[in-house]
């Protein structure tokens, strides 16, 4: 695989997003394998490649990006 896409041995690991064919959909994903960048990264590239994302893929995404940008929380009281 490493030949396959020019990586060099010495090399990170990365993340491809690829389609059947193995060419890539989106630019590689290195140095930052959280949730939130393979998310962004396989969200990305169902759209490259025209495709709907599950709801399931989209939730983890939002609750990631969340996370990242700081999440508050409120209790309201009812009477």
């Amino acid at each position: 695989m490493r030949e396959r896409y020019n990586e060099p041995a010495w090399n990170y690991q990365v993340v491809r997003v690829v389609d059947a064919d193995g060419k890539d959909l989106i630019p590689r994903v290195a140095k930052d394998w959280t949730v939130a960048a393979v998310t962004e990264a396989m969200l990305a590239g169902l759209k490259a490649a025209k495709k709907e994302a599950p709801t399931w893929l989209q939730l983890i995404a939002d609750e990631q990006r969340a996370l990242t940008r700081g999440v508050e929380s409120a209790i309201f009281g009812m009477s």
